[in-house]
């Protein structure tokens, strides 16, 4: 028997493989203030949470402008977009597995609730997760709190759950809930900066699945 047997998910950058139109919508705003355009090494080492110190890293003065009026026009610029994305190759396999098991499936991210429920429904993966939870608000600055309330809801066993993410944040997210966390070098933080958090870094979804039985002991290094 597997020693975990519940999974929290982060979905953008996790099973969604959104980077390419987060580069895209971010440039759109970034060219519109005549601000330096990131490629894509440069948006992998200077995507963090909260959000807003990540637009002022890239330029944005929100001493001339409000946060909330560019983070709105970052969120109706992803919205016309979100089904644009694709998932990563693998992931309904994977999910498809994990169901076949009996491991017990979460959704937790930091995209607003009503957009993420919407993405779910589009790829059709409703029926995998017990519970998706998003953040009630459009602005991104922590799902920290979230995953407390959701692991405390949930009732599961922290000693044998465990978050799989794609960013620092996912990693800072399993800490606060008391659980262990992998990390997926194939959303929006370079591998070099997952490795940093000294947590087991796959590249893809698929080679954390084929590693799944051999997690206990990849985390203890």
């Amino acid at each position: 028997m597997p020693v975990f047997n519940t999974i929290f998910w982060d979905w953008n950058g996790t099973l969604l493989d959104d980077v390419d139109e987060c580069i895209d919508i971010i440039n759109v705003s970034l060219r519109k203030r005549s601000l330096n355009l990131l490629d894509r090494e440069e948006y992998l080492e200077k995507f963090t949470f909260p959000i807003k110190k990540y637009y002022e890293n890239i330029g944005f003065d929100f001493t001339r402008e409000s946060y909330e009026a560019a983070g709105q026009e970052y969120i109706d610029a992803y919205g016309s977009r979100m089904f644009e994305c694709k998932l990563h190759s693998g992931a309904r396999s994977v999910l498809d597995r994990f169901r076949s098991t009996g491991t017990r499936q979460f959704v937790l991210s930091a995209l607003y609730d009503q957009a993420l429920h919407q993405c779910i429904s589009h790829f059709r993966l409703d029926g995998y997760f017990d519970k998706v939870r998003g953040l009630d608000n459009s602005y991104a600055h922590s799902k920290v709190e979230l995953g407390c309330n959701l692991i405390a809801e949930c009732g599961c066993d922290k000693n044998r759950a465990l978050m799989v993410g794609d960013t620092l944040h996912d990693f800072d997210t399993a800490d606060a809930m008391g659980i262990p966390c992998v990390l997926i070098a194939a959303g929006h933080n370079s591998k070099k900066r997952l490795l940093a958090c000294g947590v087991p870094v796959f590249d893809s979804i698929e080679e954390f699945a084929g590693s799944f039985d051999k997690l206990p002991e990849l985390l203890k290094r």
